[in-house]
């Protein structure tokens, strides 16, 4: 996941930097500081870290500049404190209806790809008697999620990808290994944010700044490259899903409070997997506006394209 393809340089002052497009090999300047926007990391620490980023005027994807380790970024992520509290229960129905809608049944195996080193929605489904159900993250613990024997139950009926293709260096690498984990006429969800909703000139604003994520997002997608991408898979778009999983229409449950609690607490997302702070949002009036209104003010920032795979012909 981490490789540096042909298209990164080394630059003995600043560093490996992200110069080509990976979708239309379209070559930013690298001197035209006009080009470029810089945003914190939002994961708490790393807090006063900033990055560079710049979107490709050609196919509008977002690259991140600056090229990092993400081994020690990745060391003591926050997503791995996160436990199967009834928050994520509500929010991983909404996922789960997503699959249910294209036909998903106990009768089906899925793979969640990059589900986290607890794989909190194969638990969900486990308990829901979803019983063939796989989970796989290469940040995972050998012993656990991190284990590519995981894999070796393919073919799988469904595959989910949330959240995972904007963090890979590589995405049609990514997506062809998957095709050949993907049964014939099975379908794959992937979630992740969409590059067409984020403003770039607004790095202040926890909304623009949650969904870059920099430095873990290398590669932000808008709709039409993603669907090109699982096009020239040979998977064919059979819907699309133009808000997350998590963006609901149960109070609080929406991406507008999301981001906005995260910035009322410390800006961090880390707070996103702690216990509420209830404290603080019961004494702010806007939280209290978004935990109500927050989905019908949505800015569809993030969204979820599922695929078929083509069955072939004889």
């Amino acid at each position: 996941m981490n490789n540096l393809t042909s298209s990164q340089i080394y630059d003995q002052r600043t560093g490996r930097k992200r110069l080509d497009c990976v979708i239309c090999n379209y070559r930013i300047d690298p001197k035209d500081e006009s080009a470029f926007a810089t945003f914190e990391c939002n994961v708490r620490e790393f807090f006063g870290e900033t990055f560079k980023a710049w979107r490709c005027p050609n196919c509008k994807t977002i690259h991140c500049l600056d090229v990092v380790d993400l081994d020690h970024y990745y060391a003591n992520y926050p997503v791995a404190l996160g436990t199967l509290t009834w928050i994520f229960r509500l929010i991983y129905g909404n996922l789960f209806s997503y699959l249910k809608k294209h036909g998903f049944s106990k009768n089906h195996s899925l793979l969640d790809y990059g589900c986290g080193v607890n794989g909190l929605f194969i638990q969900y489904l486990q308990q829901r008697g979803f019983a063939n159900t796989y989970g796989y993250d290469p940040y995972g613990q050998k012993e656990g999620f991190g284990n590519p024997a995981n894999l070796q139950q393919a073919p799988f009926d469904y595959i989910l990808m949330q959240d995972v293709i904007e963090h890979v260096e590589d995405p049609r690498a990514l997506l062809a290994q998957l095709d050949d984990l993907l049964a014939p006429g099975g379908y794959i969800l992937i979630g992740t944010p969409n590059a067409a909703n984020i403003n770039l000139n607004r790095p202040d604003l926890s909304d623009n700044r949650n969904n870059m994520h920099i430095p873990y997002h290398l590669h932000i997608y808008t709709r039409e490259v993603l669907e090109s991408l699982g096009k020239n898979q040979g998977w064919e778009p059979v819907d699309f899903f133009d808000r997350s999983y998590d963006d609901t229409r149960w109070p609080i449950l929406n991406a507008r409070t999301r981001n906005f609690y995260s910035n009322l607490i410390d800006g961090s997302i880390d707070v996103c997997f702690q216990p509420i702070q209830f404290r603080k949002v019961l004494t702010s009036p806007q939280f209290l506006f978004y935990s109500i209104f927050g989905y019908w003010l949505s800015l569809h920032q993030e969204m979820a394209v599922m695929f078929r795979k083509s069955i072939p012909s004889n």
